[in-house]
């Protein structure tokens, strides 16, 4: 994934340096938010990167304040704008679970509504939403379900790192389970580590408590061999480097 903090246009060739097959590009703040699609297209043909796109995880898409609602959707309609220009053809959202004094069905209903409208808006614009499990709210088999049910042809967007937060004494990682439901409409895939705890550090690969070899069979007993990426944010890109060689020696052993 390209770091939003830097130009689109150096993250790129710094992500093709690095000799990775495809560029998960975030199109956020503070430089990362609407870059020229065409131009952007243009650089990742010529370098021969294909790329999925992602989207800001704050965006209140879900807002019970109707004209915040109505920016967060007009903010994502942009960013889907940019990725038709660039040729990206499959796009994440983000849940909204900061809905506050609601209850339960309706921040699920409210969240299916909202990502039902932002994939018809994909749509015309010849784009596959994916929908990425979080830690919180839509954790969870139950909560996407929700979603999937008002969306059907909606991808799902499996973050493991994700499915490992905010796990009780003795609860295993989610990923099982979400495979369980949704590996017909598995999509994308995000890797980064952490400890269990509430906070999503995107640490390198192995250097917190994901079972990665477990994960390794999930997935392939899942069938998926589409793409991976390695969100993982440290100062030394080295870390970065790393994560990718263990994984691919993992999956090539397929444990």
């Amino acid at each position: 994934m390209n770091f939003p903090g830097r130009s689109v246009v150096k993250e790129i060739h710094r992500i093709s340096e690095d000799g990775f097959d495809f560029v998960d590009l975030t199109l956020e703040p503070p430089a990362a938010w609407t870059p020229d699609g065409t131009k952007v297209g243009r650089l990742l043909s010529d370098l021969g990167l294909p790329a999925v796109g992602h989207t800001a995880w704050y965006l209140p898409i879900a807002s019970a304040f109707p004209e915040l609602r109505r920016t967060a959707h007009d903010l994502y309609r942009r960013a889907l704008d940019v990725f038709a220009e660039a040729g990206v053809s499959l796009v994440n959202v983000h849940p909204d679970q900061r809905i506050p004094m609601h209850a339960r069905e309706q921040v699920l209903s409210h969240n299916a509504h909202a990502i039902a409208e932002l994939a018809e808006a994909a749509a015309e614009r010849g784009i596959r939403i994916m929908v990425e499990n979080d830690d919180r709210t839509f954790s969870g088999v139950e909560a996407l379900t929700a979603i999937f049910d008002r969306v059907p042809d909606a991808g799902f967007h499996l973050d493991v790192g994700h499915a490992n937060l905010r796990l009780g004494l003795k609860e295993p990682n989610r990923t099982e389970g979400l495979l369980e439901a949704f590996a017909g409409r598995l999509a994308h895939v995000h890797l980064s580590d952490n400890r269990g705890g509430p906070d999503d550090l995107h640490l390198p690969l192995g250097a917190g408590a994901v079972d990665w070899r477990g994960v390794v069979k999930l997935l392939r007993g899942a069938g998926w061999d589409g793409t991976v990426t390695l969100e993982v944010f440290a100062r030394e890109r080295e870390h970065l480097r790393t994560s990718r060689r263990l994984w691919l020696e993992w999956w090539s052993r397929g444990t």
